[in-house]
This record gives structure tokens, sequence and C-alpha cells, in this order.
């Protein structure tokens, strides 16, 4: 008996023929056990405070990237040169070309990086002459990319994967980002005052209605917008989006765009929030298919700079058609 249970210390008194000791009065069992409950308690708080605390830390950095970033490029539009703005959206233009590039390599769509490139910038820059220049150089892009993968002596498929992988960027970026920068190429008798104006209109909508997208989805989120897209997103979060996006409009002509009516800021409001939140979501399918949470990482708080800039990409294209079709620009 003794070998059998040599190595259990709880049955030395057994051994010994010694009968079990008393139990001692008011004592319990699983005292030990209690404590470490608590203990593991203490670590799951301490856990969680952890969580919020860094949670609270990441807000707070996208809070003040995006203020400052706003606040850059309110200066570059109301104060700086022509070419300083240009020169600025032509860069950012390339860094979300690049984003969305690898995003696309992810999926097997590899590109020609020169033609990506090249294609997006000058897609953006023609903008610059909205009346005549854009048509043409999209005709000029199709033709290339597609004699490109016609000389390529790669399998079809290969070559007609380059084409989608080529030209997705210079649509969805170097397109869509022109339309931005074009509400700034307003010729005679239109002043420019009125493209600046409808280019910070722009950016003060998609702003207030991200900022408040964010915090109505985090406080009020019940409902997922859409679920298999972007899961985090909410029904309340994309009506919250709305509410800000109009207050947003309404601070143009109560503010610094005198010559729009409330009426149409309320239109505006509506439209360009509703572009800004499929901008949003159009990105994160490509990132869902992509199996990445950011497009990038230059920005800190927000990730990359297609991240930062997904609402206004579609939201530009709506105020520069909006401008010309109804208010008569």
């Amino acid at each position: 008996m003794a070998d059998r249970v040599r190595r259990d210390l709880g049955h030395a008194r057994a051994v010994a023929r010694l009968p079990p000791p008393a139990p001692v009065r008011g004592a319990r069992g699983l005292r030990a056990s209690r404590a470490t409950l608590r203990r593991r308690r203490v670590g799951v708080r301490r856990r969680e405070s952890r969580d919020q605390h860094a949670a609270g830390g990441g807000a707070v950095t996208r809070i003040a990237t995006g203020l400052a970033l706003a606040l850059l490029v309110l200066a570059t539009v109301r104060w700086a040169p022509l070419w300083v703005f240009w020169t600025g959206l032509g860069l950012v233009t390339l860094l979300a070309a690049h984003e969305l590039r690898e995003l696309l390599e992810r999926l097997e769509r590899p590109s020609w990086p020169w033609l990506t490139y090249a294609g997006s910038l000058a897609l953006t820059l023609s903008f610059l002459a909205p009346e005549q220049a854009p048509l043409p150089v999209l005709t000029a892009l199709v033709i290339l990319a597609f004699l490109r993968a016609l000389v390529s002596r790669a399998e079809p498929q290969r070559g007609a994967d380059r084409i989608v992988g080529t030209m997705l960027p210079v649509l969805y970026v170097g397109l869509l980002a022109g339309h931005v920068g074009g509400l700034l190429a307003i010729e005679p008798p239109r002043v420019r005052e009125t493209g600046e104006d409808l280019l910070i209109l722009a950016l003060v909508i998609v702003y207030v209605g991200d900022t408040t997208a964010y915090y109505g989805g985090r406080l009020f989120g019940r409902h997922p917008l859409a679920p298999r897209i972007s899961p985090a997103k909410t029904w309340e979060g994309a009506l919250a989006n709305l509410a800000g996006s109009v207050g947003g409009a309404l601070l143009g002509p109560f503010w610094f765009f005198q010559a729009l009516s409330w009426q149409h800021a309320v239109a505006l409001g509506l439209l360009v929030g509703t572009a800004g939140i499929l901008g949003d979501l159009s990105e994160s399918l490509l990132k869902r298919a992509a199996a990445v949470k950011d497009s990038g990482g230059l920005l800190p708080g927000h990730g990359g700079v297609l991240d930062r800039i997904d609402s206004l990409l579609l939201a530009g294209p709506v105020l520069f058609w909006y401008h010309r079709w109804v208010l008569g620009g």
C-alpha cells in the first residue's frame, strides 16, 4: 500500500495507520479556489480596463490625425497656390493607387505598375481641364492596357487579370480623385471662390459624417448594416452619418458659403453622406476580399491613405455633378 501511494502526501496518515485529523471548527473547503477565482476576476477587470484605455487612445489618435489632415487640406485649398493643391492631390492619388494595387495583388490580380501609377496620375490631373481632357485620357489608357496585354507573352488569362489589376486603380482612384480636384478647376465667368467653397463643403460633410457615424455606431449600434462586408458598421451608425452630414452641410450657408441655400445644403448633405457611406463600404469590400484590416499604415489611427479618402472618393463626384447639373455651375 505504501508503494502505491507513497507519492500522494494526502494519504500520509493512512500509511501510518493514524486516524484522519479532526476538521477545524469553522473551516470550509475550496478557499484556495476562491482566491484563484478572485485573482482571475481581477485579471479580467485589468484586461478590460486596458482594452478600454487602448480604445480610448485609438479614438484620440484618430481624431487628432483627422483634424490635422483637415486643417492641412483647408489651408491648402483656401490660401495655397493652385499648383500646391494639385501637387498634393497627385501625391495622394499615387499613394492610394499603390495601396489599391497591393490589395489587388493579394487577390491575384497583378498589374503593370508603371501604367497603374502613370494612368492614375494622368487621369486625376486631366481634371485641370474637366470639360475637355478626362474622356480622351481615359480612352487612351483603356487602349494602352489592352495593347499591353496583346503584346505580352503571358497566357490570355494572365493578361486579362493584369488589365483588371491595372485599370481598377486608375478608375477607382484616378478618375474619382480627379472629380475632387475638378471642383477647383472652374472657368470664367465662375470664380475660384465658388470651387473652394464647394470643396471645403465636401470635406466638412465627409468629416462630420464620418465622426458622427463612428461615435453613433459605438454608442447605439445594434443592427448590422453589411455584416458580410463590414461587421462593425450598423444602421444606427449610418443614420448618425446622414444626420451629421446634413448638419455639416448646413454649416455652409450659415458660415462660409452664403450663396448656397439651406434647401440645397440639406440635399447635398443627404446625397454626399450616402455617397460617403457607399465609398466606405466599397473599400471595405476590397479589404474583406483581400483579408486585411487596413489598406496601409501611413496614417496613425486611420490606416492607409485609401482608408482616409474612401468616403471622399465617391462624395466628390456627387458634389461635382450636382454643381454642374443642379446648381447651374
